[in-house]
């Protein structure tokens, strides 16, 4: 989200500041609007003011502001990411992550992603079949790595994010897929994303053989015939959706829902009345 082109001066913001828990609400709402445009350099005004102010109300309400500004600059950041086409899925990854965790250090996890992808690079030769490809891959992410199943807090809303994944080692079924997928992407083998309900698998294609693999349970791969019991077991319809990849982008967006799904059933109904806003800021409608 870009700086205004004409800034609030110091009596100006002064101002706003002693009208943010005004009463009326037509006031307080051109309040909270004017505060909303300054983007991210009212942002940093307002965690200056949040440091020196004393009154916890004020304190509160400063933290709304500066939460929901925080929130309409990453959507901003999520949907120029859409527009560009996606092409980057630890980028779209991280601002999804970033939108609940303000301080991630975009680099930090680049550095780390990099360092597991030319860690799998050394033990890969073009020699190798897909399957061979693979074990290396789960040797080196499960095994050497230690990365697997939080199946302490299955639910947790933050098994989702690339920062918890990424420092505990520990995640769901969305973020392994998405850091095996990623690390698959950078080494240019033709995995892709395929998006089941409740569930994320991916794709070997290249045009010699298709199998699946399942990352939640340790990269298992599996021929169609397998897939095909799931759905039905599941009385699940065969839909092509469901046998062929999906976008980077579609990817995100379904992050995005199973994080709302998470904090649903957590009770956490404000996380979730947030991530329902970002999905709108982004202009999506996902249909049944």
């Amino acid at each position: 989200m870009e700086t205004p082109q004409n800034p609030l001066n110091e009596s100006e913001f002064r101002a706003l500041l002693h009208l943010i828990d005004d009463e009326d609400e037509e006031v307080s709402g051109h309040v909270w609007s004017k505060l909303m445009s300054l983007g991210e350099s009212g942002k940093e005004r307002l965690e200056a003011e949040w440091m020196m102010a004393s009154d916890p109300e004020m304190q509160r309400r400063l933290e709304d502001v500066i939460s929901r500004i925080h929130h309409k600059n990453v959507a901003q950041e999520i949907l120029e990411w859409r527009k560009d086409g996606g092409r980057d899925l630890l980028k779209g990854w991280f601002l999804v992550s970033k939108f609940q965790f303000p301080e991630l250090d975009y680099q930090k996890y680049r550095n780390e992603v990099n360092r597991l992808v030319n860690k799998t690079w050394l033990e890969i030769n073009g020699q190798m079949d897909p399957g061979q490809k693979l074990r290396v891959i789960n040797h080196i992410l499960f095994k050497m790595e230690g990365y697997g199943v939080n199946a302490g807090r299955p639910k947790f809303p933050h098994n989702n994010h690339l920062n918890y994944l990424v420092d505990h080692q520990l995640g769901n079924v969305n973020s392994l897929s998405l850091l095996y997928l990623i690390i698959c992407q950078q080494l240019d083998l033709p995995v892709t994303g395929v998006i089941l309900p409740g569930y994320f698998i991916l794709l070997w294609r290249d045009g010699k053989q298709d199998f699946y693999i399942d990352v939640y349970n340790g990269g298992q791969s599996f021929k169609k015939p397998r897939l095909q019991s799931y759905l039905k077991q599941m009385n699940l319809p065969e839909k092509s959706s469901y046998f062929n990849p999906t976008s980077n982008i579609y990817i995100i967006l379904n992050l995005i829902r199973a994080i709302a799904t998470d904090y649903k059933e957590a009770g956490k109904l404000d996380k979730l009345a947030e991530m329902e806003e970002l999905l709108e800021d982004i202009d999506i409608r996902f249909d049944s």
